[in-house]
Order: structure tokens, then C-alpha cells, then sequence
């Protein structure tokens, strides 16, 4: 397909000092979001632990689910990231309206389905996870309302995505303050009750969530609906992109389906989702290789808190993503492969610094931390080592994800399905199973752990690099 048409770019490009401000000002309200969504999530097990160890595990286990259908959702949504950049960068107004109006579509294609299958597996993806009988009593009910609203996951994703794509980050922003404030306190009174609201204990959190999604997607709806432009978005007909305070030329409203550019959406957003599902399996099954050694429960323990820790680390690398493919997107758009090129750069550079400074932490206050959630003093030791592999990983996984987001900004996501494959599948798998027959433990695991993002990295370095992504057409 070819690239929306483009206007000549300018002959004089930003400095560096201009790069990194406008990098660092599409990353930070993502970094803030997502810490905001981290935070439900933790005060979602606060309020279900006085219901037991069975509605903990419960909570536990369907968040597993949850997690990679929200993961997958997240990945599909950047194929709207990078149309919707693409478009505003090249003033493409009736062709970049026309991706928002398909993404309404893309919800109802992908929100539906979602919903009937996951509501009809609730149960049997439990028993998959060798739910006991108490922990598939609660996590059953809360699985099935949660698909249940799948819809409004799909609308938020998608909305999200559209505002971001034009590089207004800050309303999504806005919207999560409010929502995830709705969305605690409707949890706080579906699950304990309150009033003539009976208690639906775990249940009710799922419940919770469904209700401030519903409204977000609503909202979202509204903002893209409405004439006043100071969104960035106007009316008639759905988000007349309003650039730099230019007026442009109202297009018409159409609102046929079209499956070619739903196909387009698709075919960035898809490998993306593919290669999440790929690096979480690889996961679940490192976990189930090392859980067959002598450390067993031990290692898994460890383990476990190097994952959460990883998940805030992450959050910076996450928010270079996505500002990354906007700004490179944008500059396609425009037909600026150079400013491209150095929006790329210098992107990586800046997510660099911060991961250096993160990962030194971790590795100073590596004893510390684990000592908040350990009581034996040799379990600790142990957890902190593990923490420190995880953190030199973490650092190559982040430039890795960094350099991801230029390419999705180009459109350019197949090779980061292929890389995944290679360094998760055919390379870190395989190379713990070697160390650990070697009788390498736990250095052995820990090292493959290690290798798999550093080798994505080199993957994707050379793949920008290379400048192949400049032939790619979305």
C-alpha cells in the first residue's frame, strides 16, 4: 500500500536539544498513565485479600489471563498509532479520519469475539492453571465479567491509541486520573457493598472495572464526536484532525466499512500482538524449566519478585515506545526520513540514561527491596542476585523496546515477530536447558534470561540501522 501522500520537508531540522524535549514530552504523561494502571491493579488485591488466600489466588491467576488479552489488545492498537501518525504528519486529513472511523469498527470486529470466547473459557483457562476448587469458585465469576466488557477494554485501547497517534498524550492522561479514580472507588462498593449494592466480594472487582471502562470508552466517544477542537479534535463527522492550529478543510463523512484499512491496521498490530503472546509463553515456560530444579520453590519466589520489579522498570521503555513510533511516524508522514532517522536516535539515547540510572539503582538497593517482601535473610541473598540479573536484562529489553517504537512508527513490525522468536524460542529456551544440564545453577538460567533481550536488541538495532524500514509501505 503506499504511504499517505507526503509535503516536502523542511531544510533545516531540530536540533538535538529540540529531539529529546519533544521525546521527553510524549513520554512522561505515558510513563504517569501507566503507573496509574499499575496502581488499580495493586489496590485491586488490597481489597480482595480479607476474602482469604483462595481469593488472592484467584485474583492472581485470572490476572495472568487478563494480562496477556490486555497485552495482545495494547500490541494490535499500535497499528492505529502508527496510520494515525503517519497521517497527521503528511496533513492526510480524510485519510487519517478515515483510520479513526475503521478503529470504531476494529472494536466491535475484536471486542465481540473476545468477549463470547473468554466468558465461555473462564472456567476451563482456571483449570488449565490448576485452579483449586476455592480459588475457581472466585476466579470463575470474576473472569466472565471482566470478558464481559471486553468491548469497552477494545473502545479504551483504541481511543487511547488514536489520541496518541496525533501526539496528544495528555488527554488520555486526563481521562485515566479520573477513570481509575471511578474505578477504585466502584470496586471499594461492588465488592464490599455498600448501600443497596450487595457485596459481590472478587467478583465485584471485575465488576468495578467494567463500569469506569464503559465510561472511559464513552468519553472517548464524546471526544471525538464533539465540534470544539480543543481536544485536537473536531467535528462533523468523527475526528476532523485539528493541526497546529490550521483550519482544515472539512472532508466527507464516510462511514462504509472498509476492509482494506482495517487489513492495514491489522497488519502492523498483529505481529506485534504475536510476538507479545511469544515472549510471554517463553516465559511461562522458563518458569516451568526452573521450577524443576533443585531450587524449585525457591527460584520461583525469586523470581517472582525480579518480575514485579521488572514491571516498574519497564514502564520508561513503554513510554519511548509509543512516543517514539508517534514522532517517527509523523516525520514519515511528512516524507522527513532524516529527522526520522534522528528522532530514532536520539530516542534510544535518552531511554539509555534512564535505564542506566534505574538499573544502578536496582542493583545498589537490590537487598533492600527484597528484604520488604522476604523474612528469611538467605532467601533474600538469593532474591537479590536474581534482582541484579534481571536488572542488567531489563536494560537491554528496554533499548530493545525503544528501537521497536521507531520501527513501529514506520509500520516496519514483522521483524520484531521473527526476533522474538529467535532470542525468546530458539536461543534462551534451548540455552537453559544446556547450563542448567551442565549443572549451572542458577547462574545458568539467569544468563540465558539475560542473553535473549540482548540478542533482540542487537536484532533490532541493526534492523533500524540498516534504513530497510524506509521501503516498508502501511
Amino acid at each position: 500500500m503506499p504511504r499517505f501522500e507526503k509535503e516536502e520537508p523542511s531544510c533545516t531540522g531540530p536540533t538535538n536539544r529540540e529531539l529529546f524535549q519533544r521525546i521527553w514530552s510524549l513520554s512522561w504523561p505515558i510513563v504517569v498513565y501507566n503507573v496509574l494502571e499499575m496502581a488499580v491493579g495493586f489496590v485491586d488485591f488490597l481489597m480482595v485479600r480479607p476474602f482469604g488466600p483462595a481469593a488472592t489466588a484467584a485474583m492472581g491467576l485470572s490476572r495472568q489471563v487478563t494480562f496477556l488479552v490486555e497485552g495482545a489488545a495494547i500490541a494490535i492498537a499500535t497499528g492505529v498509532i502508527t496510520l494515525v501518525s503517519q497521517g497527521v504528519g503528511a496533513r492526510a486529513m480524510d485519510q487519517a479520519n478515515s483510520v479513526v472511523r475503521q478503529s470504531v469498527y476494529l472494536v466491535l470486529i475484536l471486542g465481540l469475539p473476545t468477549a463470547l470466547i473468554g466468558y465461555w473459557f473462564s472456567r476451563p483457562l482456571l483449570l488449565g492453571m490448576n485452579a483449586d476448587a476455592g480459588t475457581l469458585a472466585y476466579g470463575a465469576p470474576y473472569l466472565q465479567v471482566y470478558f464481559s466488557g471486553m468491548v469497552f477494554l477494545w473502545g479504551n485501547v483504541v481511543g487511547t491509541a488514536i489520541f496518541r497517534g496525533q501526539g496528544d498524550v495528555k488527554t488520555p492522561l486526563k481521562l485515566a486520573l479520573g477513570i481509575n479514580l471511578l474505578n477504585v472507588v466502584a470496586n471499594y462498593v461492588f465488592i464490599f457493598g455498600a448501600g443497596p449494592v450487595p457485596a459481590f466480594e472478587v467478583q465485584g472487582a471485575a465488576m468495578g472495572t467494567v463500569l469506569a471502562r464503559a465510561c472511559a470508552a464513552l468519553l472517548y466517544l464524546g471526544l471525538l464526536l464533539r465540534s470544539d477542537p480543543g481536544s485536537g479534535l473536531r467535528s462533523p463527522g468523527l475526528a476532523q484532525l485539528r493541526l497546529g492550529g490550521d483550519e482544515m478543510q472539512p472532508n466527507r463523512t464516510r462511514w462504509g466499512f472498509d476492509l482494506q484499512m482495517i487489513a492495514r491496521i491489522l497488519r502492523i498490530g498483529v505481529p506485534m500482538a504475536l510476538a507479545s503472546l511469544l515472549r510471554n509463553g517463553s516465559r511461562l515456560v522458563f518458569l516451568a524449566i526452573v521450577g524443576a530444579t533443585t531450587l524449585g520453590v525457591s527460584f520461583h519466589a525469586a523470581i517472582g519478585i525480579g518480575l514485579q520489579v521488572r514491571l516498574l522498570s519497564i514502564l520508561p521503555a513503554v513510554a519511548f515506545q509509543i512516543a517514539t513510533a508517534t514522532l517517527v511516524g509523523q516525520a514519515i508522514g511528512r516524507g522527513d526520513y532524516r529527522e526520522a532517522e534522528a528522532l530514532g536516535r536520539r530516542s534510544v539515547q535518552l531511554l539509555a540514561l534512564i535505564m542506566v540510572l534505574v538499573v544502578l539503582m536496582i542493583m545498589v538497593f537490590a537487598g533492600p527491596l527484597v528484604g520488604l517482601l522476604v523474612d528469611s535473610s538467605e532467601a533474600a541473598e538469593f532474591a537479590a542476585t536474581v534482582l541484579r540479573w534481571f536488572a542488567v536484562a531489563q536494560l537491554f529489553s528496554a533499548l530493545s523496546i525503544g528501537t521497536q517504537g521507531a520501527l513501529m512508527g514506520a509500520g516496519d513490525t514483522a521483524p520484531t515477530l521473527r526476533y522474538t522468536l529467535v532470542s525468546q524460542w530458539l536461543v534462551m529456551l534451548p540455552l537453559v536447558y544446556v547450563l542448567l544440564y551442565a549443572g549451572w545453577v542458577p547462574g545458568g538460567p539467569l544468563l540465558a534470561w539475560t542473553v535473549a533481550p540482548a540478542i533482540s536488541l542487537l536484532l533490532t538495532q541493526l534492523r533500524w540501522r540498516g534504513g530497510r524500514w524506509k521501503a516498508v509501505c502501511v
